[in-house]
Formats: structure tokens, C-alpha cells, sequence
């Protein structure tokens, strides 16, 4: 496997202004048709289980699609970030944080006077099957959100100012899974939009960072996800937006601790290297 980096140099080539307006134009064409996507899966009778997963995989095939359009060997260059490691191996301390962050989620729930006896009776067998089923629907959005949306974006805006405004359109379409008969229904909308967004903070300074290493964020993003059974025995109406604030404050401690200070100029060196011809 690859192993990327990010440590700046003078001599990397830059991104011409038209290409990076271009790739800017192509995420655009990548956020509508996701959106569009996650309306038609929703409302159009695509059975409600299989919503999930068509949302997670399909933008992928999108993503693919547009980096195809962008040029021979685009499509090598971005599965290839699927299998890179990071440029430390301090990052994969990160793989523990969906732990940590759900076990901060209960333990919060019990302070706040949440019922502790049982909280973790509903972990097995759910703990050892869930983080399977959702790896390669992580693996997939990793690559068209991360791998394809956030570094094409980079040449024309910061890492940061990226991981905001892919939050907003990944948000919209974990909403659709709110409406009626989906696996979300009834639950506030709120706590989807700042725990979607507060994802895109993390998994986005955690890719830039580890020099582009999809496989880092979508170990992180599976886990996100496949911590959820350590949640169940808490109250769905207390954990859900629990879960959204621990979310936005380990985001926010994130940016204010200066994560992101500095990659700027180095995500403009990832990106012209990736793109390459």
C-alpha cells in the first residue's frame, strides 16, 4: 500500500485557475446529483432498506464518473486513496474515537438522569455485526466525499471552509432518511444537520492531514457508525441529540486547538500531486 505525504515543496506544480474552477464546477454536478439522488431513493420506491445503502453507493459511482470525465488515470488516482496509509501512524489512534465519543454519549445520557442499570444489555451480538455491514458503505462515501468532492475543492478554498460546505449537502441527504417510513423517521432534524456536519469537520482534518488516506477516514467513519449498539440502551430521544453535541464539540476543540492550522498550503501540494498527469 501507498503511503502519502503532505510536507511542503517549492518546486510542487500548481493547479491552473481554469482546472481548479473546473473541478470546483464538477463537485457542484458531484452535490446535485447526490441530493437529486437521495429525493428519487426516497420518494421514488426504492424499498426503505435499501435506501441506506443506496445513498452511501451510488455518489461513489458519481464520483467515479466525473473523475473519468476529468482525464485518463483520475479514477486510478482516486481509488488508489482507499488503500493509502496515513503519513503517521499516531493517525490511527483516531480509529478509537467513535468509541470514545459513544461511551461520552452514555455516560453524558446517565448524568443527566438516564436509567445506568443495563445501559449496555443490547451491545452483543449487534457490536460484532454492525461495523461489518457499514464498512464498505464508508469505504464508498470516503471516496466520493473525502477522496473526490473535498480535494478538488482544495485548490479554491481551505480544508476547513471544504469540510463546511460538503457538511450542508451530506447533511440534506441524511435527512431524507427522516421521512416517514425511513430508518430515521420522527426524530428531530437538527441533531442529523450538526452531527453530519461536525462528521465532515473530523473526517475531512483527518484526511488532509494523514496526506489523503481514505482508508483512515473510512476506518473512522465505519466506526462512527458501528458504535451505535453501545448507544442503544439509551433513550433514542435523549441519545440522538446527545450524540449531535459531542459530535460538534469534539469538532469545534478540533478547529480551535489548531487542527487545521497549516494545511492549508500543504492540501495544495496533495492536490496538485494527485492530479498529476
Amino acid at each position: 500500500m501507498a503511503t502519502a505525504t503532505i510536507s511542503a515543496r517549492p518546486d510542487a506544480p500548481a493547479i491552473e485557475p481554469a482546472v481548479a474552477t473546473s473541478r470546483v464546477r464538477h463537485v457542484l454536478v458531484f452535490v446535485v446529483l447526490s441530493v437529486g439522488l437521495a429525493a428519487v431513493a426516497t420518494l421514488g420506491g426504492v424499498p426503505n432498506a435499501l435506501v441506506p445503502f443506496v445513498l452511501a453507493l451510488v455518489p461513489t459511482a458519481f464520483a467515479l464518473t466525473l473523475a473519468w470525465r476529468e482525464g485518463p488515470g483520475e479514477v486510478r488516482r482516486l481509488l488508489a486513496m482507499a488503500v493509502t496509509r496515513p503519513n503517521r501512524r499516531e493517525w490511527y489512534v483516531l480509529v478509537a474515537l467513535p468509541i470514545v465519543w459513544s461511551l461520552a454519549v452514555v455516560g453524558t445520557a446517565v448524568a443527566l438522569g438516564e436509567p445506568g442499570a443495563g445501559v449496555f444489555d443490547r451491545v452483543f451480538p449487534a457490536i460484532l455485526i454492525i461495523p461489518i455491514i457499514v464498512l464498505i458503505p464508508a469505504f464508498a462515501e470516503e471516496i466520493a466525499w473525502r477522496g473526490y468532492a473535498v480535494t478538488r475543492l482544495l485548490p479554491s478554498t481551505s480544508p476547513l471552509a471544504a469540510a463546511l460546505l460538503l457538511g450542508i449537502p451530506w447533511a440534506v441527504i441524511h435527512l431524507f432518511l427522516q421521512l416517514p417510513g425511513q430508518m430515521n423517521a420522527g426524530l428531530d432534524w437538527w441533531p442529523t444537520v450538526v452531527s453530519l456536519i461536525g462528521y465532515s469537520v473530523i473526517l475531512t482534518w483527518a484526511f488532509v492531514g494523514s496526506g489523503g488516506s481514505i482508508l483512515l477516514v473510512a476506518l473512522i467513519h465505519a466506526g462512527l457508525n458501528g458504535v451505535a449498539p453501545l448507544m442503544a440502551g439509551i433513550d433514542i430521544d435523549r441519545a440522538w441529540p446527545l450524540r449531535a453535541v459531542l459530535v460538534a464539540a469534539i469538532a469545534l476543540a478540533i478547529v480551535v486547538m489548531g487542527g487545521f492550522r497549516g494545511l492549508s498550503a500543504r492540501s495544495l501540494e496533495t492536490h496538485a500531486r494527485a492530479l498529476r498527469p
